[in-house]
């Protein structure tokens, strides 16, 4: 039986600068990440943007009561309580199923006011669900920022939209 006989491998260790360079890298990504989620959580889920999309996917599920509870408080002295809003405002309703998207096209943020504006596609009255064709009506939303977040203030808005509501109101 031989034996055969041969030199060890010799494997060097990592060296220091490897190793920095690693946990550099390290850090910078865990950095990056805790700001991506600061981000998120505190700019713009806070946001106004973020604020009229809530509001219109709350007119397009025809949620009035949660729609009253986003508008601004000069826009609660013309709407007193939620019923008045449902009554007064076409939307609040009219919008039910109706409401097929809407892109916002430009957000400007002064202090604790923003103006956005936003373009609605809206079915035409009568029109089945799987009826793709909408009318598109570009709306200048204001959003007043108070102590619980961003409100809609319709008072201050100019809403073209809103004259289409009141074809199928139920």
């Amino acid at each position: 039986m031989a034996r055969i006989v041969g030199r060890k491998r010799i494997r060097e260790g990592r060296g220091i600068g490897e190793r920095l360079t690693e946990v550099a890298v390290y850090i910078v990504l865990i950095a990056g990440a805790v700001y991506g989620v600061r981000w998120y959580l505190f700019d713009h889920l806070r946001s106004p943007k973020v604020a009229l999309g809530r509001y219109l996917g709350l007119v397009k599920s025809a949620d009035a009561k949660a729609q009253y509870e986003m508008l601004s408080a000069s826009s609660k002295r013309f709407f007193p309580s939620s019923q008045a809003y449902q009554q007064k405002w076409g939307p609040a309703r009219g919008f039910a199923g109706r409401l097929a998207d809407w892109e916002i096209e430009s957000v400007i943020e002064k202090n604790d006011r923003a103006e956005i504006k936003a373009t609605l596609h809206v079915r035409k009255s009568g029109q089945e669900l799987y009826q793709a064709a909408s009318d598109p009506y570009t709306d200048h939303y204001v959003l007043t920022k108070e102590k619980d977040g961003w409100k809609i203030a319709l008072d201050e808005s100019d809403l073209k939209s809103a004259a289409s509501a009141k074809a199928d109101r139920p």
